[in-house]
C-alpha cells in the first residue's frame, strides 16, 4: 500500500463532512459526553470521586466513539468473537491513548500532539477492522508516517478552545473577576467546549482513518 501525504485542509474537509454526514449522532454523543461530565462533577471531593472524574468520561468516550465509527465505517470482519471483543479494545485503547497523550501533553505540548497525530487512525482500526490494540497503535502509526506534522497542526487546532478557556480561566483568577466556577452556567460552557472538541477529535480520527485505510479487501503490509 502507497501512503499518501496528507494535508492539513484534506484532514479538516474528511472531518467536517463526516460530522455532516452523520450530524444526529455527533451531537447526540456530544449531549451525552455533556451531561455526563455535569452530573459527576457532582460527586464528592475524595481521591476515588476525583479519580472517577477522570476516568469515567474516558471510557465513555470509547464507547461512544466506537458506536460513531461502526455507524460512519460498518465494520470489515473479524468474525463474531472479534465483534464481541472490538467494544472492549476501543475502550481500553482509548484509555491507553489518552494516558499516554496526556502523559506527553503534561510533560510538554509537543509530545502529546505528536502522540495524539500518530495514533489518529488507531481507534478507527480498533473499531472497524477489529485489531487488537497493540496492531491498532502499531498500524496507526504506519499509515500516519508521511503525514506526522500535518497532524501534530490538525491536533493544534483542536487543542486551542481547551487551551483558551484554561487560560482565560486562571487569567481571571488572576485578576480575580468573582466568576462562580461552581455554577451550573460555567460548568455547562465548560464542559460544552470539552465536549465539542472532543467530537471533533474524533471527526479528525475518523477522517484520518478512511484517508489512510486500504481498500476493502485489500492488502497492507505495516513493515513496508
Amino acid at each position: 500500500m502507497i501512503l499518501n501525504r496528507l494535508e492539513i485542509a484534506e484532514v479538516l474537509g474528511e472531518a467536517s463532512a463526516l460530522i455532516g454526514a452523520h450530524a444526529l449522532a455527533f451531537i447526540v454523543a456530544t449531549a451525552i459526553y455533556v451531561v455526563f461530565g455535569i452530573w459527576i462533577e457532582d460527586h464528592d471531593e475524595s481521591w476515588s470521586a476525583q479519580a472517577t472524574m477522570l476516568i469515567a468520561p474516558v471510557l465513555l468516550q470509547g464507547l461512544l466513539q466506537y458506536l460513531l465509527f461502526r455507524q460512519a465505517f460498518g465494520d470489515v470482519g473479524g468474525g463474531w468473537v472479534g465483534g464481541v471483543v472490538a467494544p472492549f479494545t476501543v475502550i481500553g485503547l482509548q484509555f491507553g491513548i489518552w494516558l499516554i497523550c496526556g502523559l506527553g501533553y503534561f510533560l510538554l505540548l509537543l509530545p502529546g500532539l505528536y502522540l495524539a497525530a500518530r495514533t489518529s487512525a488507531a481507534i478507527g482500526m480498533a473499531a472497524v477492522e477489529r485489531t487488537g490494540p497493540i496492531d491498532s497503535i502499531v498500524g496507526s502509526w504506519h499509515r500516519t508516517r508521511r503525514s506526522a506534522w500535518p497532524l501534530v497542526v490538525v491536533h493544534a487546532i483542536l487543542l486551542f478552545p481547551i487551551v483558551a478557556l484554561l487560560v482565560g480561566m486562571f487569567g481571571t483568577i488572576i485578576l480575580d473577576q468573582g466568576i462562580e466556577y461552581e455554577s451550573i452556567e460555567f460548568r455547562v460552557v465548560a464542559n460544552l467546549v470539552f465536549g465539542v472538541v472532543t467530537m471533533a477529535g474524533w471527526a479528525v480520527a475518523g477522517a484520518v482513518y478512511r484517508l489512510t485505510a486500504p481498500p476493502r479487501g485489500g492488502h497492507e503490509d505495516i513493515f513496508a
